[in-house]
């Protein structure tokens, strides 16, 4: 059975940004299958321009 994380990132701003990114390379790193989701302001972070 493979390790899954399951990250939602809710904030659109730079400072907020890092912290589900940092979990989920780390988590990778580690060897677990990892997901985030961008919800609400989150989705701004799928912006190329933050």
């Amino acid at each position: 059975m493979s390790k899954k994380l399951a990250i939602i990132a809710t904030k659109g701003t730079l400072d907020w940004a890092y912290p589900p990114y940092i979990l989920a390379s780390t988590a990778a790193a580690l060897g677990y299958d990892v997901e985030v989701f961008c919800t609400f302001y989150g989705l701004g972070l799928l912006k190329k321009d933050l």
